[in-house]
């Protein structure tokens, strides 16, 4: 039976920057502390999971802020492909360099996929082709959708990383090349090899993947077609598509190879530099950029080493209190954007998050909504500027904004559950532990109609008990409808692995 919990709480700021605090990121990392191994991995995800993505088109404006090289005149994108390119962060010349007889450097850059989309994005049969669906938000995560040269980029296609001879494409200078896998002999197919100077970056990017997307995970791998292959879901050659453990996905080969990279190219100030403008644009960091080495802890050779963030511990209270308000106002974060000229600021400025009682709420601009605003009494939600829910110990089944008459008549648009005038509820059956709203969205950037907005004075959130499914029964393989992890993911029934399943408020060991 559920036990449902109400809540409308007071909230204490805790903002994840300061230059006293560890690594620049206050307490950010505060309730990973102490985790080691598979439950270490699990903690981050629930810090950096749900960022709050630009949208796909916008990210040619957002390189701007992510990847650009400062020189005497316009600065370039910064290019981990090719040492030929050199484009101006203005350009016009995107999604060309599709013609592998055009000169590197010429034909524009592209929005690289550095984990290719076919690999984790589910796939639609369609008479004898599959169709990927742009899922995100992985689909536009800008931590690893990267500038690319064109030409060097449609090279590299969806190939997985590897070391080769360059035997079937060398770019410019031998800076990346493509040939048949030399790392090891359980991999001989072909691959594209980075620069050294890049392989660090690159792997930590696949690290940040695999834990920001982890309890995505399941719901892909059992994305299957007709005759029981994977299609679409961790699919590339560097994953283990035997195992569905959320833990370790990869393929032994390719994390023996990600984990040399990251040893034999350490963090750079490139990555420190650009993993703090994700952070401003998108909400969420690479931990694997901030803690060097992080990588040990969970795979490596310090998985039984407990993880010290750097900081004083925090108390992790699992508890939820009763009778409270959460006001959304220039006292719960902190700051008055009252301005005029702040609002406009807003690059300047990253995601704040608050929490208190194991719920933690992050107000963010979202790089299309131009503007974030938040006075005495309210904040104010412009075209797609988002709001976070995320519940650390319980779910979430209830969410209700407390919003005046006067405000103008926009959306919440949540990115799981549904709307019902301005209160949520959670998919019926399903625990919810995070869940994103973003207010109407009109066009890309820049948005029109950028003044109309949605003002929100508190709002009140009901919280479901995790453990108040208390019916536990041991038995085979079940294959029931609708049945759902313990992280609240439908699961496809066919394919249910050994472990726990929730099925009609009730949960099952499947041995």
């Amino acid at each position: 039976m559920k036990k449902t919990l109400l809540c409308l709480v007071a909230w204490t700021m805790t903002i994840a920057m300061g230059a006293q605090a560890p690594h620049n990121t206050g307490t950010y990392y505060a309730s990973a502390h102490g985790k080691k191994g598979a439950e270490l991995k699990t903690a981050l995800y629930e810090i950096i999971n749900t960022p709050a993505v630009v949208d796909y088109d916008s990210l040619w404006h957002a390189y701007h802020f992510t990847d650009a090289i400062p020189t005497d005149t316009v600065p370039i994108i910064w290019d981990m492909y090719s040492c030929k390119s050199a484009y101006s962060i203005y350009t016009t010349l995107h999604r060309n360099g599709k013609l592998g007889t055009d000169p590197e450097g010429t034909k524009g850059f592209q929005r690289e996929h550095s984990m290719p989309k076919s690999w984790f994005n589910p796939a639609a049969k369609s008479g004898s082709s599959y169709t990927y669906k742009d899922i995100k938000p992985m689909y536009s995560d800008i931590v690893h959708v990267i500038p690319a040269e064109g030409i060097v980029n449609n090279k590299r296609n969806n190939n997985p990383y590897g070391t080769n001879n360059g035997e079937f494409y060398t770019s410019e200078e031998g800076f990346s090349k493509m040939g048949a896998c030399t790392f090891s002999e359980d991999y001989k197919g072909r691959c594209f090899e980075p620069n050294d100077m890049y392989k660090g970056d690159l792997a930590r990017i696949y690290f940040y993947m695999v834990t920001a997307y982890e309890k995505r995970q399941p719901t892909w791998s059992s994305t299957r077609d007709s005759v029981g292959d994977h299609c679409g879901t961790w699919t590339g050659a560097m994953f283990n598509l035997t195992d569905e453990s959320v833990y370790q996905p990869f393929a032994p080969w390719a994390l023996d190879m990600l984990m040399q990279w990251s040893k034999q190219d350490p963090v750079s100030q490139k990555e420190i530099d650009r993993n703090e403008a994700a952070y401003r644009l998108q909400g969420n960091r690479n931990p694997f950029v901030d803690y060097p080495g992080l990588e040990d802890y969970i795979w490596g050779e310090k998985k039984e080493t407990a993880f010290d963030y750097g900081g004083e511990p925090v108390a992790d209270d699992q508890t939820v209190a009763s009778d409270c308000t959460i006001p959304l106002n220039e006292m719960t974060f902190g700051t008055d954007w009252s301005s005029t000229n702040y609002l406009r600021d807003y690059f300047e400025r990253i995601p704040i998050s608050v929490e208190q009682d194991g719920i933690d709420l992050t107000f963010s601009y979202g790089i299309e909504g131009l503007r974030m605003y938040c006075d005495a009494t309210q904040i104010r939600l412009y075209n797609n500027n988002k709001l976070t829910f995320k519940a650390r110990h319980n779910g979430l089944s209830r969410i209700e904004f407390v919003v005046p008459e006067k405000s103008a008549d926009k959306e919440f648009i949540p990115t799981v559950g549904e709307m019902t005038g301005n209160v949520w509820t959670a998919p019926a059956d399903t625990l919810v532990s995070c869940v994103e709203f973003t207010s109407t969205y009109t066009g890309n950037y820049p948005v029109s109609n950028a003044n109309k907005h949605i003002q929100i004075e508190q709002v009140l959130v009901e919280v479901v008990n995790k453990a108040g499914l208390d019916h536990i029964t041991a038995t085979t393989k079940q294959r029931r409808h609708h049945v759902y992890n313990m992280y609240g993911m439908r699961m496809d029934e066919r394919h249910l692995r050994p472990g726990i399943f929730i099925s009609n408020n009730r949960k099952y060991i499947i041995k």
